[in-house]
Order: structure tokens, then C-alpha cells, then sequence
């Protein structure tokens, strides 16, 4: 029998698979963007054929999956989200838009005039009913259920993929937002429905929005995600557990997890502190710092007396979940980490990344992003096609495009047009 665990990032897909004599091996595929199962399946495929086994009888042998996915982290970044309203009480609707005043965080901190921030629902598909639940919980105004109805038959014409239902001060009493909740679901067949006291039943408006918000726009991308992986796992024979790792270091079943996908924000780097702090009790090291280096960003965490640090929240860009999470800092600084030019024209490296498809200019399959490469892992005859940069302790050597740089024997690199 088997136990595997599976990553899927930005631009590796990973396992590492533990057999009953607990030999521990790692299986590393491109990631595939287009079918991120796929991804996962290939590195099955490779452990298969390591054990010389039929890949049927040896997925039927694997008794548990932990799986890690960036999914709803990508989706939300790229903004390559599902089209989302948001129902909320009447007069509240631009709460998620003024985010408290916040400033945006992806322009030169340096730069006087930044844009307003764009809210992943945009305005006209922010719609209000007449509610109102007391700061102490009670029911002041019951749910206008005729204007929800009203509510719900536009959103029908708009062909809304997820709705957000998130009604003020629901956290002392979720009452409204579940009537709300229960109407939308029989009414808008096919549509993932969320509210925000589910997702998150805490104080501030904000937040709880906001992360409710995230929860419903990632929602159909997971649920799709999902349901295909968990289909093409039983499909080629797999009989046993699967688990999904959560931002907050601890795992859920698929049908929790497509409930409050929102958990899945940060799930694949949330597995590296707790893996740290269990090393940590074999060698008698209860503090510890881990350092996960992929192709998108370097992920690092604190392990404090043996615990994993968990904190309130965290910005993914100019967005905020609210949920507790490992408390893991990234920067854009992995192995595919793109070079780019901010609103000041001052040079920047990540957190983009040049994925796995089609990857970097390096990989001459189409890609034009200019990566970033370390002189230290240069070796004599690697050629390095433009745009790219490379990192010397001293100076940043840059490769322009149609240009390609070959390191000759003695480590010089040697930088002419290519032909």
C-alpha cells in the first residue's frame, strides 16, 4: 500500500510517495494549466512505472492522497475568477469597494497618483434588499423575500456563476443570510451560492465581505477542479482517502472543501510548516524557519516552540481573506519568477511567474516573459536565450531579446544576436 502527496504550483506539479516499507521517492512533471489534474496524474504515472506496476493496479494500492493546490490562489491573482454578484443590505453595497480606506499594493509605493482599487464585483453587480439584523443579534427587519425575488431575476439575466450573500452584523445571527441563502439556491440552479457567516462569523464588515467574496468567485473553479480530479482518481482505480490541504495547515474532505473553497487560498506553501515542525521533534529543534523555493515564489514560515504560527488573515494582492492561516511569507523570487517594469519604470522581480505553459524564453516554446537566473547555478556551455536577467552578487546582467548568452569555460558570459 501507498501513501501520496501531491503539490501542484505554478510550475512543477510534485508527489512524494511513501510505501509500506516506508521508502520515501519524488516524482516532479510539468505542471498543466489547461487540466491541472493532469499534472497530478502524470507523476502517479511516473511512480508507476518506478514500481513496475500496471498504473490501474497501483493507484488501487494507494490507501491515502494529500493533495496541495494552488487552483483558487492562481484564479485569484490572475483574476481568472467566475462572474460573481454580491447581495448585501440595503445601503452597505460599496463596504468591499472602500475597503477601509486601504491602499492598493501592487503600484511603486512611491507613486502619488494610484488608481482606485477594482473590486472583483463591480458595482452594478452589487444588489441590496431591505434587512437589518441588531449588533446584539436580533431580527429588526425581517428578509424582504419579494425583493430578493426581484434581486434573483436579475442576476438571472446577468448569467451570474456565483452569488456572495453577505448581510451586516449576520455574525450574531446568521438568520437572514441562511433564508437568503436557501431562496437563491432553489432559485438559481447551477449557481455556487455562499454567505459570508458561513465563511467567516466574525466582526468586520470588510473582511467578512471580502473573504465571503473570494469564497464565491473561486467557488465554481474549485468545484469544477474537484469533481474532475476526484473522478479521474476513482476512475483509474484509486479506492482510498483523499484530503485536501487548507491554508491553515490542517486537511478537509473534497466536500468541504468545495463548500468554503476559500480555504484553498495558500493551500499548497501551508504544507511546509507543519512538515518543519514534526522534523523539528525528531532532531530536537523546536524553532525553525522553512524556506519552500518553487518556480513562482520562495514561501518562508516561523516554527516557534514546535508550533506552526498561525495569524488573522492575509493580502493576496489588493484582496484580504479574513481566514486564519499559516503565517507564510512569499516573495516573488522562484525559480520562474518574471522581471517587469513598474508604474515608476523602476525594475521589479515577481511575484508572476512564467509558469509551465508556455514557461519562460528559455524554454522556446512561445514564451517572451524574461526570467530571472542565478550565476552560481551556471555551469560552462548553458546558453540562456534573451529577455533574461542574471542575478551576480555584484552587478544583474541583462540578455535583451533576440539576444542569447552562452557561459564559456571560465564562467564569462558571452552575449551575441542570434541569427
Amino acid at each position: 500500500m501507498f501513501k501520496v502527496c501531491v503539490d501542484i504550483g505554478g510550475t512543477f506539479t510534485d508527489s512524494v510517495l511513501i510505501d509500506n516499507e516506508g521508502k520515501i521517492s519524488e516524482y516532479k512533471v510539468p505542471t498543466t494549466p489547461y487540466d491541472f489534474s493532469e499534472g497530478v496524474m502524470n507523476t502517479l504515472r511516473e511512480a508507476a512505472e518506478a514500481y513496475k506496476q500496471p498504473f490501474q493496479q497501483f493507484v488501487g494500492k494507494i490507501e491515502l492522497i494529500v493533495h496541495g493546490t494552488t487552483v483558487a490562489t492562481n484564479a485569484l491573482v490572475t483574476r481568472n475568477v467566475a462572474k460573481t454578484a454580491m447581495i448585501t443590505t440595503k445601503g452597505f453595497r460599496d463596504i468591499i469597494e472602500m475597503r477601509r480606506a486601504l491602499k492598493i499594493e501592487t503600484h511603486s509605493m512611491y507613486e502619488a497618483f494610484i488608481p482606485p482599487y477594482q473590486p472583483i464585483v463591480p458595482r452594478y453587480l452589487r444588489l441590496t434588499v431591505d434587512e437589518e439584523t441588531l449588533y446584539t443579534g436580533e431580527i429588526a427587519k425581517p428578509l424582504d423575500e419579494d425583493e430578493l425575488k426581484s434581486v434573483i431575476g436579475k442576476l438571472r439575466k446577468e448569467k451570474i456563476e456565483a452569488v456572495a450573500i453577505c448581510f451586516i452584523n449576520s455574525y450574531t445571527n446568521p438568520e437572514n443570510e441562511r433564508k437568503a441563502a436557501q431562496i437563491c439556491e432553489r432559485e438559481l440552479k447551477d449557481v455556487f451560492i455562499t454567505y459570508s457567516s458561513d465563511i467567516l462569523p466574525k466582526m468586520g464588515e470588510y473582511e467578512r465581505e471580502s473573504t465571503c467574496v473570494i469564497s464565491a468567485c473561486v467557488g465554481p473553479i474549485v468545484s469544477k477542479y474537484m469533481t474532475s480530479f476526484e473522478k479521474k482518481l476513482r476512475g483509474a482505480g484509486f479506492k482510498g482517502q483523499l484530503l485536501i490541504m487548507q491554508a491553515n495547515q490542517f486537511t478537509q474532505s473534497v466536500s468541504a472543501i468545495m463548500r468554503k473553497p476559500v480555504y484553498l487560498i495558500g493551500s499548497g506553501p501551508a504544507a511546509a510548516p507543519p512538515g518543519g515542525a514534526y522534523l523539528g521533534k525528531f532532531i530536537s529543534e523546536p524553532n525553525m524557519i522553512t524556506a519552500d523555493m518553487g518556480g513562482t515564489t520562495l514561501d518562508a514560515a516561523l516554527i516557534k516552540n514546535g508550533e506552526v504560527i498561525l495569524k488573522a488573515g492575509r493580502w493576496l494582492k489588493d484582496d484580504k481573506v479574513g481566514i486564519k492561516v499559516a503565517d507564510v511569507s512569499s516573495i516573488g523570487a522562484g525559480g520562474g519568477s518574471i522581471a517587469w517594469f513598474d508604474s515608476l519604470g523602476l525594475l521589479r522581480v515577481g511575484p508572476q511567474s512564467a509558469g509551465a505553459d508556455p514557461g519562460p524564453a528559455c524554454y522556446n516554446k512561445g514564451g517572451k516573459e524574461p526570467t530571472v537566473y542565478d550565476s552560481e547555478k551556471l555551469k560552462a556551455g548553458n546558453i540562456i536565450p534573451g529577455p533574461a536577467f542574471i542575478e551576480v552578487p555584484t552587478t544583474t546582467t541583462v540578455i535583451p531579446q533576440n539576444y542569447h548568452c552562452r557561459v564559456d569555460d571560465y564562467n564569462n558570459y558571452i552575449i551575441t544576436r542570434r541569427a
